[in-house]
């Protein structure tokens, strides 16, 4: 049963109709006991008022006369007697019990009324308080409701009611409030059940909509919930778009390594080629290796780096990158016998760090020694607000309609010209906006084919 009320109590529904429950039921409990006093209270006193109207009635057939006889007695109490069935019980001035009718004409002089037989002691206390005028003219002892007709007379009567009837009023009130009470929760409760039924709706909506994004089904929450579970889908949103966007972002840092580990790999492959003595092949597979090593280095901090972070760079020189790149690319183009035209201002600076450097500049200079018929040319200056490196080749060139498209992540000019995945360009894009970079499709009017300027902002 615990275990069971634990795993319901998780249930936001459940917690609210449980705590609803209590409440109802405190509620309901405390309007029962108030309403149930105010209906005794007001039985009691119309009780009361019956009472001193039936004491007026016999006080005024009285009159004055001293002592009562117990003829006047009786016929008085026949006259009091027609408007209520109580009993009347007379006392002498010395407290002693002079005469007792009651509702069934039945009249006797015992010393102690039958009454008072259970509650003997309360009785001759309440009597000993009328006397010394300290008493209540109206109260309830044993099974019986008494009232004195005023605390110190010359003569005491009392009149006397049996308490059942007012009690099995009381009983069938309290089983009509406790049946309507009962009801009324019943009611309230499934109400309330309904209403927490409706509310929730559109969680459950969302849970619908959220299980259908983990199914594939869905991208986001597209549906219309209510106002309050606004915030929540947009948050939500957010998060699936962000949680999107870094799958893809794994997904691009595997594919970017795998080409950026190709050209050293060609390197090597070349290397094993040629007829190059041990301690040549041993200096030609170290510098590879330790390229390889720092790429998959920068693929994984590639891989969580946040946009933006790369315009916290530290400046390098550019001359030493460019050279390195195009060394190793002779080495994996040897027998393309590629011409490298070079002007390259010295001691230029870019505020960028060198691993994206060099992913930039392998991806371009590596297409362009790809498809270059014999002539590359790299040209780098600056001026007081950028630093431009130009590259140049005598290939076929890029078509004005595919300038932007081949930008994109899997586009190639020409599939058939080479191998490749056509990535290497998106990929230089994307690092180079993280700078606030720039990247140009033209034509080269010097060597006849594809220009490619970029541009790094030095501020």
């Amino acid at each position: 049963m615990t275990d069971w009320f634990r795993g319901k109590y998780k249930s936001i529904k459940f917690r609210l109709l449980f705590a609803f429950t209590l409440v109802l039921i405190t509620a309901l409990l405390a309007l029962g006991w108030y309403l149930d006093r105010s209906y005794i209270a007001s039985k009691q006193q119309i009780i009361q008022q019956q009472f001193e109207h039936q004491y007026k009635i016999f006080n005024l057939c009285l009159g004055s006369e001293q002592p009562v006889a117990t003829e006047k007695l009786l016929s008085c109490y026949k006259t009091q007697r027609q408007t209520a069935q109580t009993d009347l019980y007379f006392y002498s001035n010395n407290s002693e019990l002079v005469a007792v009718f009651r509702a069934n004409n039945r009249s006797s002089y015992t010393q102690l009324p039958p009454i008072y037989a259970d509650d003997n002691q309360r009785s001759e206390q309440w009597l000993a308080a009328l006397k010394n005028n300290t008493g209540q003219r109206f109260v309830r002892l044993s099974d019986f409701y008494l009232y004195s007709s005023n605390q110190a007379p010359a003569n005491v009567f009392i009149i006397a009611m049996p308490s059942w009837q007012m009690d099995a009023d009381i009983l069938h009130n309290r089983l009509t409030f406790s049946s309507f009470l009962s009801a009324l929760w019943v009611l309230l409760v499934i109400g309330c059940y309904l209403l927490l039924k409706r509310g929730l709706l559109p969680l459950d909506k969302m849970v619908t909509d959220l299980e259908a994004i983990a199914s594939g089904s869905a991208a986001q929450l597209n549906s219309e919930y209510a106002t309050e579970l606004n915030a929540m889908r947009e948050s939500l949103n957010n998060l699936l778009n962000a949680e999107k966007l870094q799958r893809e972002r794994y997904r691009n840092t595997l594919a970017d390594l795998a080409h950026s580990l190709k050209t050293p790999l060609a390197v090597l492959q070349g290397a094993a080629s040629e007829n190059l003595d041990y301690q040549d092949y041993l200096s030609v597979a170290g510098e590879q290796i330790r390229r390889m090593d720092q790429i998959i280095q920068y693929q994984l901090t590639r891989a969580v780096k946040s946009i933006g972070d790369g315009a916290k760079a530290k400046a390098v020189q550019a001359n030493p990158i460019i050279e390195r790149i195009l060394s190793a690319l002779g080495k994996v183009y040897r027998e393309k016998e590629v011409r490298v035209i070079l002007n390259l201002e010295r001691n230029v600076e870019i505020n960028a760090d060198e691993r994206d450097l060099m992913e930039i500049l392998g991806n371009m200079l590596e297409n362009a020694f790809k498809y270059c018929r014999s002539e590359v040319a790299v040209s780098l200056y600056s001026d007081n607000d950028n630093v431009f490196i130009i590259l140049e080749d005598d290939g076929a060139g890029v078509s004005e309609n595919m300038r932007k498209i081949i930008l994109e992540r899997g586009e190639r000019a020409d599939t058939s010209a080479a191998p490749g995945q056509g990535i290497g360009l998106s990929v230089s894009v994307d690092i180079l906006s993280s700078y606030n970079g720039q990247l140009e499709v033209e034509d080269s009017f010097s060597l006849g084919g594809a220009k490619f300027s970029i541009t790094f902002p030095k501020h």
